[in-house]
């Protein structure tokens, strides 16, 4: 069965919490983990610091999903070391819903054959909250693939960065890898930085990389209004599809419908917490307090 990590922030004080998380796959194992960051209080100023390291044996398959729902007033460092031998598959998948200063580091070595990662994220932003997403892809063997896939919605004032990197080393020939951010900024005032990279040092390759920032699509909005539809609702609805092929992404049945339906609350301007966590507070900026869920 899927294992979950959730982790609470909770204190009548401001408060730094610092993990580490070792997953050791064996060959031929499989394993899926969903890691969940909460915080109950926002009164106070919270710093979550985590690394996360992976080692994957010959055949291994494992799915990460680490989730950030937590408040203005939290600061989150996360980094993800990864190293994958042949013939495994690595599906790692970093979600951002409400934060205050977060940064996310993903650097993945890939040592061995016929080898596939999967690498994607997503973030929603409103009032100052940043979300700062780094990528390196390491191709150290031939015969392997890899995709990257990361989008942002950014109202109000806030704020996005992404730099990602697709490194071929000259000993990894017939590698296919693809690089993707997407960016909806939803107000005039968002802003996102991106800067996708490529490295390739060897011939017979086929890499790609792009960056596409813009706004919701005026004439879907005068469609989607002249057929009856509120302006407010319109948006919702164009920037939950935005997000749908990330939401796809995940290999969990539950999993994915529970975030599907975390993502409709987010961009109606409410909180959802998973009913165990016991976490609910209320945002100054749009959110509201909502009833207890199970995941």
């Amino acid at each position: 069965k899927p294992l979950q990590l959730v982790n609470i922030f909770s204190s009548p004080a401001s408060l730094m919490a610092v993990r580490r998380v070792l997953i050791v796959m064996d060959d031929d194992s499989e394993a899926q983990l969903l890691v969940c960051d909460h915080t109950q209080d926002c009164d106070n100023n919270y710093l979550s610091s985590q690394i996360i390291e992976v080692v994957m044996g010959r055949g291994a398959r494992f799915d990460l999903y680490d989730m950030e729902e937590s408040s203005a007033k939290t600061a989150r460092y996360s980094q993800l070391f990864a190293r994958q031998e042949a013939g495994s598959s690595l599906l790692v998948n970093g979600i951002t819903l409400i934060g205050g200063v977060t940064r996310n580091d993903y650097n993945i070595d890939v040592t061995g054959e016929h080898s596939e990662t999967l690498l994607a994220g997503m973030a929603i932003g409103t009032g100052h909250q940043h979300t700062d997403n780094n990528s390196s892809v390491n191709h150290l063997a031939e015969r392997c693939h890899s995709r990257q896939l990361f989008k942002y919605v950014l109202d109000e004032e806030s704020t996005g960065a992404f730099e990602g990197g697709i490194t071929v080393n000259p000993s990894a020939r017939f590698i296919e890898a693809y690089q993707s951010n997407k960016n909806l900024l939803a107000s005039t005032s968002a802003r996102m930085h991106t800067k996708p990279q490529l490295l390739i040092y060897c011939d017979d390759v086929k890499c790609s990389h792009g960056a596409t920032t813009g706004q919701l699509d005026a004439e879907a909005l005068f469609y989607m209004r002249s057929r009856g539809i509120s302006e407010k609702e319109a948006r919702t609805m164009l920037m939950q599809a935005f997000m749908a092929d990330v939401i796809d992404t995940v290999r969990m049945d539950g999993l994915r419908d529970r975030l599907r339906h975390l993502v409709d609350k987010r961009f109606h301007g409410q909180r959802s917490f998973c009913g165990s966590c016991a976490a609910s507070c209320h945002e100054s900026n749009n959110a509201k307090p909502s009833a207890h869920e199970p995941a």
